[in-house]
């Protein structure tokens, strides 16, 4: 444990230095592919649970888990496919309970507490109990459960369709026909109305569709309510919501939704249809988050949303209990899934099947109502997931010993919530949320953001040790980049791509490019001085882009004259309504006491809000782009550092080249190197004494433990280093078996040749050898000079060590012809590791891992990129450089020894 003495502290002036910039990054990671239901339950502050079945209908758990590599971890519950399946949380319990249908039997889970259960090893806790019904030949076709109940519905060739009903402590199933004998049950869920327990139906008699409310038998009089539910028009979903009362709130969908709520004193209740026409709902979810409830509804079109959180343009501020205008949020859904439980606000898990079915968490930030979506991975050796991502490096700089900052942590916040992955680990940053980072024996370490736009937040970085607070812009440093290109090109209309294309497609009518650029350019102003956390500067200015707008019908049937009173948010207008409408517009940015406010007039609407984060202000920036044709992949190219990565291929190939006929210079040198030694030895020994060495004063300035010298970070330069945690994945086995059979045989003919000659030394040489260990510690604590070590060394090695001098080297020698005639082989030798050897031949152009290749990937990524940072260019663009480089390799071992 480290003594506080040497504890680096406030006191050492510790300087921060960062660097972020956009830039491509790459994760060992695979989609999940989704099929049937997905249910969502959050187990914690920003910790989903999320249920699907995959594509064979198995049944597993993906589980939030910050610190691990992708940050999410995947847990199978079932070992066939699951036709249904179902858990019920319990609010007042806090806990919750699943039930499945596997093998044409209903499973039921026992009751797990969400406060004390460990959930990496769910599928080992969790104990399943059979029920089965009546006769065998019934087709077990769907299973619900509550917090007392447990219910599932059978269906037989020519015969009505049944459902059982079981009491969770002793699962009894008794058998009852369905309401009206109906044949078809199309949906059927456990809850309580009106103050009793029962059943919600939702079936078919004839042609007609049916939804009813069936309590449970009065256990003293057999009583039994029914309540039909007739919004007005046929109702193709519903789904439930517990109120704080107890009472479910049902949400029936046909074209609309309809919200259907008991009266306070439970005698009766009220049907309400919220805004809104879609185009017959086929699928609806709902969820609240303290009295705010949010409704999901799924049709042709896609995924829509709508929530009671009403935001008021004029007061700038939300009523809660009035609903907002429906909007369409993601095109093409197929399957989705809203989270349930405690401290969830629009956590949406969808899927969509025409693109790959891949997983896609969407979720709104609270601080800035941003929309943020991302697809969910799971960590996969075999697998390689190229994103576009912020990356910054931050270092630490002391006058102080790098062991100082060993084990120190470092608090990181944000100001709006991100996801992003430190030290090849993924973790949640927010406002309310921070992560501790630990300080390795180098201090300092990368953040990377994955982002689906130039927008982004702040991060927050405290510890001990520092004196004040340190803010990291993730975005600061490209928006000034875009600023001096699009300046130094005289005009946007005149702004080249890299590959010389020009960055607004022709076509665009030059007055919008001129306002666009006016508009981004006063924006750009505002968002420097908002990453610097400075008052923001801004004389009150106005722009438009493109000719007025005409009166527009949004996807949702509501018209674009209505959404400024709709009640949407300022993430509501940039991910949907933005959309539909903006090919023209009048912007205008005013300062207001808290922030800025942005105007927006299409047509005759006007539409305003308040930011305050520069997340926001990039985020209108890459809309503003948008109404001129120019979107996230060309300023991706436009502004990030993309990696070369043929260059870097060239490289590598140049520096494999250069060792190998090194390697084979070598060989022919090595006997006189030997001979040179040896005569050189015999001579030096005859005279040597530990007193008469002058060791230089410089010696006694060295500090093995000093901190790098060099404070600016580049996380460019220190690209592989952020992807480090992962290179011994799937590496199994001790060195010795990993390493090639040629480099064993002759490390363990060195050894053999050793031991005589360590064993004529006895404990003698060994106890020296302890003395000098531990007076190189006084070093590292910084309690001796380097320059008194190397006396002390001499005098306890001198007397026993040097008659071995001689034989040690000349078994070395002999070790290292055998190496190198095995060296050329071994070196290039293919490693067969399971996974790493197939991928590494997807990333390094086709070649074979061996040791000599990956070797010199690993230098040729940072020497490419530091080179093409300085000089503009990579290192071996011309072949007639890299031939003579590689060419040179032969004569580096031809020494002059006279």
């Amino acid at each position: 444990m480290q003594s506080e003495e040497n504890k680096i502290s406030r006191d050492d002036n510790v300087q921060v230095n960062s660097y972020s910039e956009l830039m491509s990054n790459y994760f060992p990671e695979s989609s999940i592919k989704g099929s049937k239901e997905i249910r969502t339950l959050m187990i914690g502050p920003d910790q989903p649970l999320v249920f699907y079945q995959d594509k064979e209908d198995k049944l597993h758990a993906l589980l939030r888990k910050e610190g691990s590599e992708s940050g999410w971890v995947n847990i199978s519950l079932s070992k066939g496919a699951v036709k249904s399946y179902e858990f019920e949380y319990n609010r007042t319990e806090e806990s919750f309970q699943i039930a499945k249908v596997e093998d044409n039997q209903v499973w039921v889970s026992q009751s797990l507490p969400i406060g004390s259960t460990d959930f990496d090893k769910l599928s080992e806790l969790l104990s399943w109990t059979g029920v089965t019904p009546g006769s065998y030949k019934e087709q077990v076709d769907k299973v619900s459960i509550g917090t007392k109940h447990l219910l599932f519905a059978t269906s037989e060739a020519g015969k009505d369709a049944l459902y059982y009903l079981a009491d969770l402590e002793e699962l009894n199933p008794k058998a009852y026909t369905l309401p009206e004998h109906a044949k078809v049950i199309y949906h059927f869920e456990l809850g309580n109305f009106l103050y009793s327990n029962g059943v919600f139906f939702l079936y078919q008699i004839g042609k007609e569709k049916g939804m009813l409310y069936q309590s449970f038998p009065d256990p003293k009089y057999n009583k039994v309510d029914q309540y039909r539910f007739e919004p007005g028009e046929s109702i193709n979903s519903f789904a439930l919501l517990e109120s704080e009362d107890g009472n479910d709130i049902v949400y029936a969908a046909g074209n609309q939704v309809h919200e259907i709520k008991a009266a306070e004193d439970g005698s009766t209740f009220a049907i309400q249809t919220l805004p809104g026409t879609l185009d017959k709902i086929t699928k609806i979810r709902a969820a609240s988050y303290q009295n705010e409830h949010s409704v999901w509804a799924l049709d042709s079109r896609g995924l829509h949303y709508q929530t009671n959180r009403f935001f008021d343009q004029n007061s700038q501020s939300f009523e809660v209990g009035k609903w907002t205008a429906p909007l369409l949020m993601v095109d093409g859904a197929e399957q989705f899934s809203c989270a349930k439980g405690k401290g969830a606000r629009n956590q949406l898990f969808a899927v969509n099947t025409s693109h790959g079915s891949e997983l896609t968490r969407l979720w709104q930030d609270e601080v800035t109502t941003m929309w943020n979506s991302h697809q969910v991975t799971l960590s996969d050796m075999d697998s390689l997931k190229e994103v576009e991502s912020y990356s910054a490096q931050i270092r630490f700089n002391a006058d102080t010993s790098l062991k100082s900052f060993a084990g120190q942590k470092v608090m990181l916040s944000a100001d709006s919530n991100l996801f992003v992955y430190i030290n090849s680990q993924s973790y949640h940053l927010g406002p309310d949320h921070q992560v501790a980072i630990p300080l390795g024996l180098v201090p300092e370490f990368t953040i990377i953001c994955p982002v689906k736009g130039l927008g982004s937040s702040v991060v927050r970085i405290n510890a001990d040790f520092l004196q004040e607070e340190k803010l990291v812009s993730l975005s600061g440093k490209v928006l000034e980049r875009m600023n001096e290109r699009v300046n130094a090109s005289k005009g946007l209309d005149k702004v080249k791509k890299a590959n010389g294309q020009s960055l607004v497609p022709a076509g665009v009518d030059p007055s919008a490019v001129k306002g666009a650029q006016e508009g981004i350019s006063q924006m750009l102003s505002v968002a420097k001085d908002m990453g610097a956390k400075k008052p923001v500067s801004l004389a009150n200015t106005a722009f438009t882009v493109g000719a007025t707008a005409s009166a527009t019908t949004l996807t949702s049937g509501v018209s674009l004259h209505s959404l400024a009173d709709a009640g949407h948010t300022l993430g509501d207008f940039l991910h949907s309504i933005w959309d539909k409408a903006k090919e023209a517009f009048e912007f205008v940015m005013e300062k207001v006491a808290n922030g800025v406010k942005f105007i927006i007039k299409i047509g005759e609407q006007v539409f305003n809000w308040i930011v305050k984060t520069i997340h926001e202000i990039g985020s209108f920036i890459e809309k503003v782009f948008e109404a001129i044709k120019v979107f996230f992949k060309d300023l991706f190219e436009f502004l990030a550092f993309l990696f070369d990565w043929d260059s870097i291929l060239a490289t590598k190939k140049a520096y494999k080249g250069f060792v190998n006929n090194s390697l084979e210079g070598l060989k022919s040198e090595i006997g006189t190197i030997r001979k040179f030694i040896d005569e050189t030895l015999e001579r030096e020994i005859e005279k040597f004494s530990p007193e008469l060495v002058n060791i230089p004063d410089q010696m006694n300035k060295v500090d093995v433990t000093d901190s790098p010298k060099e404070s600016q970070a580049d996380p460019r330069a220190n690209w592989l280093n952020s992807k480090k945690d992962y290179l011994d994945k799937g590496k199994e086995g001790e060195v010795k078996k990993k390493m090639p059979t040629e480099f064993s045989n002759v490390f363990e003919s060195l050894i053999n040749d050793l031991k005589p000659i360590l064993e004529k030394t006895g404990v003698g040489l060994l106890s020296q050898i302890e003395l000098v260990g531990k007076e190189f510690t006084k070093v590292i604590h910084g309690k001796t000079t380097f320059g008194d070590f190397l006396k002390f060394a001499l005098q306890k090695l001198a007397g026993t060590g040097l008659f071995l001098l001689k034989q040690l080297i000349d078994v070395i020698m002999r070790a290292l012809e055998a190496l190198v005639e095995v060296a050329y082989v071994g070196l290039n030798k293919e490693w067969q590791i399971p996974i790493l050897s197939q991928l590494y031949k997807q990333i390094s152009g086709g070649d074979a891992l061996t040791f000599l290749d990956v070797m010199c990937l690993f230098v040729a990524i940072p020497s490419t990129i530091l080179y093409k940072i300085a000089e503009g260019k990579a290192p071996f663009e011309s072949s007639e450089t890299r031939d003579a480089f590689v060419k040179s390799g032969e004569r580096v071992f031809q020494l002059n020894l006279n």
